[in-house]
């Protein structure tokens, strides 16, 4: 098998992820109608990968078809976030302890980099860039637990609370302390402590959801 053959994503994948992007930045509102037009001649497709899309994401949660209305993206409520963070982070924790027990040594190094990607951002106040490298922490680390099962719930309900999760206005104060716990949870990770980094993931997805919340009572 030749290793340097790239394998290219249909474009149905490849639409969903562009639209996932533009939810997840805030360029498509929550509420947002899609006008399929629009996007359409955005990305230069035609309706049937968009629609393929759009029906993949609404699976995931990240946006609503409405009969006779056509699709918009999905309104996270304080309700959603009250219900879905809590078992996130006892999950997250689960998947902290088996990665902590299980993951190899090469794959703790490479979380290791991209947290060192993340600090970069971090430093130079870019937010995009710091959001993305954080959501693909938290992946690595579940991945790493090798249980699939786990993995796919946890991702399932991430879909939900994502754009909410990973890109909720912070504060310095609250910016600084997410960070903080981002050095603890590589720190337990590279020292392979379960119980410590699984208490380490629940405090910081408890975090989280307290900003999100914050966030979700200011713009009401």
């Amino acid at each position: 098998m030749n290793s340097s053959i790239i394998i290219r994503a249909p474009l149905h994948v490849q639409v969903a992820e562009r639209l996932r992007l533009m939810i997840d930045s805030g360029e498509l509102e929550p509420g947002a109608r899609l006008n399929e037009i629009d996007l359409c001649n955005t990305m230069g497709v035609s309706r049937t990968p968009l629609r393929e899309a759009i029906r993949s994401l609404a699976t995931e949660g990240l946006i609503e078809l409405q009969p006779n209305r056509g699709a918009s993206v999905s309104i996270i409520s304080q309700e959603d976030v009250s219900e879905i963070l809590p078992i996130m982070a006892a999950l997250e924790g689960l998947g902290g302890r088996l990665a902590a027990t299980y993951m190899s040594e090469e794959k703790i190094a490479q979380v290791r980099k991209v947290h060192d990607q993340m600090i970069s951002h971090y430093q130079n106040r870019e937010v995009a860039e710091y959001f993305e490298t954080n959501r693909l922490i938290h992946e690595l680390v579940t991945e790493g637990s090798g249980n699939q099962t786990l993995v796919d719930t946890i991702n399932s309900l991430s879909a939900k609370v994502r754009r909410a999760r990973f890109s909720a206005q912070m504060t310095e104060e609250s910016w600084a302390k997410a960070v903080s716990e981002h050095e603890e949870i590589i720190a337990a990770l590279e020292a392979k402590d379960p119980e410590r980094l699984e208490a380490i993931l629940i405090q910081h997805v408890e975090t989280k959801r307290a900003t999100i919340l914050g966030t979700l009572e200011d713009k009401n």
